[in-house]
């Protein structure tokens, strides 16, 4: 698992989460969360100490 921070954009509203998932290609699917008129965008530079999330910690934070 890998925790990464992403941008996501609606209209004038730019908020920013992190997200654990398998893959960045994942994150940024569960980011967009079928709308598609969201602006999605990987914030870098990625975190490495924050990068790699041990299996089973089921933690969600906000950036």
């Amino acid at each position: 698992m890998i925790c990464v921070t992403v941008e996501i954009g609606e209209g004038a509203l730019t908020r920013r989460v992190r997200i654990t998932a398998p893959s960045i290609e994942r994150a940024l699917k569960i980011a967009s969360a079928g709308k598609p008129g969201r602006r999605m965008r990987l914030v870098f530079p990625i975190d490495p100490e924050a990068f790699f999330v041990p299996e089973g910690s089921g933690q969600r934070k906000a950036a």
